[in-house]
C-alpha cells in the first residue's frame, strides 16, 4: 500500500528542505552559464525561481566582497584563531580545577 501526500505536505516538504551552499552554488552557475533556462533548472531542483534568483543574488554579492575586500579570508581566519585561542584558555582554567579538586580529595 503506497502513502500519497498531500498537495500540501508535498509543498511544506519542499519548502522546509535546507540546501547545502555546494548545492546552491552548483545550481546558480549552471544557471549562469545559460545553457539550459533557469525554469527548467528550478523544476528538476525542486525549487521556486524566486529562490534560485535570490540565491544567485547572495552568490554575486558574497563574490563582489571577496574580490572588493580580499583580506576578508585573512580577517575571517584570524577572528577564529582569536576564539580558538579564547576556547582553548577556557578549557584550560577548567581542567586547572578539575585537577585541584581532584588531588583534594
Amino acid at each position: 500500500m503506497s502513502t500519497v501526500m498531500s498537495p500540501q505536505s508535498e509543498t511544506s516538504r519542499l519548502v522546509n528542505r535546507t540546501w547545502p551552499v555546494e548545492r546552491k552554488i552548483d545550481l546558480v552557475l549552471k544557471g549562469l552559464r545559460g545553457q539550459r533556462p533557469v525554469t527548467e533548472l528550478c523544476r528538476e531542483a525542486g525549487i521556486s525561481p524566486t529562490r534560485y534568483y535570490r540565491w544567485r543574488q547572495e552568490v554575486i554579492d558574497a563574490a563582489r566582497i571577496g574580490l572588493t575586500h580580499p583580506e576578508a579570508e585573512q580577517y575571517a581566519m584570524q577572528e577564529r584563531i582569536k576564539q580558538l585561542e579564547a576556547e582553548n584558555a577556557h578549557l584550560r582554567r577548567e581542567a586547572r580545577v578539575f585537577q585541584e579538586l581532584c588531588v583534594a580529595d
